[in-house]
């Protein structure tokens, strides 16, 4: 394993806490505040196509011709809408036929502009291609008793693959590993145990009920569009970055501090935990992380979702802070495509997914 990823993917919540606590924040820590306000501005709202609602969306991306692309994890498809924000057509439906889809767990467009669908209850990666205004399957991937999913691929058909190992939660505090392998279009899965990681900090009860860590670590992972992959344990920001052969390329480290947690927020926090709350006092860390997402736009830039204040905070390539924003109420990111973010604000009136103008 490559000694940065180890040293990145593997503290616990107990791991002594490098940054600065409150009242001694070092002069060239990044504080959100302090940076050139990120203009957004408003360019149109998707409309449910006729017929249809939005209903458990949780990916959303883009292609170089800037078509839009929405998949519905309860509907089982894909809604395609043009750069305009006008629907264009509709990919899948429920079903184990070639162009159906029983469960979408990840979903991507690569730099020849395939869209790539992880179907994991069909076990089967899914290559779509458009023709003619027409998407269609043309290649599926599929190893053999596994459940690897593709993270990313490049022009050259190599790729990563993900997925979970199989453990059973034990008591306290558990995450679950997840293992990275690469493989090749035409010659399969080369290496099926690449790399570990720890994704998604969870308590556990002694009668195996699970409610997640408050504040707990994880693994931020966000795909380039260039094929590269972007592992960071968001205890800080210390990025690995691969190459779609899991070769190491670059690592990018910025300094921006972990928040600590007030004594109210984590009272609060405790009392809304019931039956977890003696796990969750001793679980809690002390402080925040110092980014609970990550996305990486087109020219290489990251884009955090940070407890600071404002909440977003754009990097570049090279770690040094661009600007920050806040969005409005409730929205949050799902989707950084070229110069447009895509938000989602979901509630009791329904799904609402915006897309905004950015420039850097």
């Amino acid at each position: 394993m490559h000694p940065l990823l180890k040293a990145v993917l593997f503290f616990t919540t107990n791991a002594v806490l490098l940054s600065c606590s409150a009242g001694e924040q070092s002069a060239d820590e990044i504080r959100t505040s302090g940076l050139p306000e990120i203009e957004l501005d408003h360019l149109f709202t998707l409309e449910e196509p006729e017929g249809m609602f939005f209903e458990r969306i949780q990916f959303i991306q883009t292609d170089s011709q800037g078509r839009i692309f929405v998949a519905d994890q309860e509907a089982n498809h894909v809604l395609v809408y043009e750069a305009s924000g006008n629907f264009e057509t509709t990919i899948g439906r429920e079903g184990a036929g070639p162009d159906e889809f029983r469960a979408i767990l990840n979903m991507f467009v690569d730099e020849n502009d395939q869209l790539i669908i992880f179907d994991m209850a069909n076990n089967r990666n899914v290559f779509f291609r458009e023709e003619n205004g027409s998407w269609q399957p043309e290649e599926f991937v599929t190893i053999e008793g596994t459940r690897f999913g593709i993270q990313t691929v490049d022009k050259a058909g190599n790729y990563i693959v993900r997925q979970s190992r199989n453990r059973m939660p034990e008591p306290g505090a558990f995450w679950y590993v997840h293992v990275l392998g690469t493989g090749n279009l035409q010659e399969g899965l080369m290496d099926d145990d690449a790399i570990e990681f720890r994704e998604m900090g969870y308590l556990v009860r002694d009668d195996g009920m699970m409610n997640g860590i408050p504040f707990g670590r994880t693994t931020l992972l966000a795909r380039g569009h260039d094929g590269k992959l972007y592992l960071a344990w968001n205890e800080d920001f210390e990025v690995a970055v691969y190459d779609a052969k899991m070769e190491p390329v670059d690592s990018v480290r910025a300094a921006i501090p972990n928040q600590p947690i007030p004594t109210e927020e984590r009272r609060e926090r405790l009392d809304r935990m019931d039956q977890f709350r003696s796990l969750a006092a001793e679980h809690m860390p002390d402080t925040k992380p110092v980014a609970s997402q990550m996305w990486i736009d087109k020219n290489r830039n990251f884009w955090l979702q940070t407890y600071d204040s404002p909440e977003y905070l754009v990097l570049d390539s090279s770690g040094k802070p661009i600007g920050s924003f806040d969005l409005e109420g409730e929205r949050r990111i799902l989707h950084v495509g070229q110069e447009r973010i895509f938000t989602l604000l979901s509630n009791d009136e329904g799904i609402q997914i915006d897309v905004m103008e950015y420039s850097l």
